[in-house]
């Protein structure tokens, strides 16, 4: 079983091992996500959630304990650590103030408390992953920025670390943001990856203002570009949500080739598929994964993607704005 080239990134044939292509489930990963389903729903729990109630989970687990580089596994048991970590008491007394006020407190608290960037969305029902409830309102999105000269080595244990360093920072953030908010007497429930949680974060990142959705199925932002990660806080306290922003990614991913082409095992679609009752970038999950559990988590799209760049993404950005612009878009 290969991707649609069956190529790796030396140009030789990728063959799954045969301990990978045991461990898949009978069900399509593909099927999972909802690829060409023309009905919006929830999204269905999928590699990255408790491996006992996933089809893949054996693979999960089997990834885990045998490809996980020493100094990755280090910042993911730190990680796990954090996110185990009991949250504090909710504050006796609730403190008021106007929901401008609060997002602009909740952003000053975020900033100071590693987060690199932060923005607020209203929590969408078609978000909320199956099985899982999340009764809250409000979305406050994390992002934190990843060091390009480590991901640009991708697939790489040191790629593999930076990952799950940025991870295991996310999920910190947003541990103390939640705890900050807590003892404003608000409840706050935070989260961070690789693990999965309640609710899907880059769309929810993506109505926030944090970037768009590129082609190789990751966020690209006007700031980081595709080299960074997310973490969120879901809570009730009243706040205000930030705008969508659409600066023109969308548009370039549309012409660009790096990810197609770069893609050892052609995951990566030319055009939009339907996905779930939307049209949207997507990656085939079943040939993606393939490559990906046996090759240090892989990355090599963003890693190449040509935003990810240091210092390119603003430059680039306002480039296609003014595009955009021009265009009338």
């Amino acid at each position: 079983m290969t991707g649609r080239a069956g190529k790796d990134v030396v140009g030789e044939n990728f063959v799954p091992g045969a301990k990978v292509l045991s461990l898949l489930p009978e069900k399509r990963g593909n099927d999972i996500n909802g690829l060409g389903e023309g009905a919006v729903r929830r999204p269905s729990p999928i590699m990255w959630h408790d491996p006992s109630i996933l089809a893949h989970g054996e693979l999960q687990k089997w990834f885990f304990e045998n490809l996980m580089a020493a100094d990755a596994q280090v910042h993911r048991k730190q990680n796990m650590e954090f996110t185990n970590k009991p949250l504090p008491p909710l504050a006796e007394t609730v403190q008021q103030a106007e929901a401008r006020e609060w997002s602009a407190k909740v952003k000053e608290a975020a900033l100071v408390r590693e987060a690199d960037q932060v923005a607020i969305t209203r929590l969408k029902p078609e978000w909320i992953f199956e099985g899982y409830e999340a009764p809250y309102e409000w979305m406050i999105m994390i992002a934190v920025a990843m060091d390009y000269d480590c991901l640009k080595t991708a697939p790489s244990a040191k790629s593999q670390t930076e990952v799950q360093k940025q991870y295991a920072r996310g999920t910190r953030a947003a541990y103390k943001l939640a705890a900050w908010m807590r003892e404003q007497g608000w409840d706050a429930l935070p989260h961070g990856g690789p693990q999965a949680g309640p609710v899907l974060m880059i769309p929810a990142a993506i109505e926030a203002g944090l970037g768009e959705l590129g082609k190789h199925g990751s966020m690209i932002s006007r700031r980081f570009g595709s080299s960074f990660r997310l973490a969120c806080v879901l809570t009730n306290m009243p706040l205000v949500p930030d705008q969508k922003e659409v600066f023109g990614a969308d548009d370039f991913c549309t012409n660009c080739q790096v990810c197609t082409t770069v893609c050892p095992v052609d995951a990566i679609y030319p055009e939009k598929q339907t996905v779930r009752g939307k049209e949207k970038w997507y990656v085939d999950f079943d040939e993606c994964i393939l490559y990906f559990v046996e090759n240090t988590g892989c990355g090599l799209c963003i890693g190449q993607c040509p935003w990810s760049r240091t210092g390119v993404a603003p430059r680039l950005a306002e480039k296609m704005s003014r595009r955009r612009d021009s265009a009338g878009a």
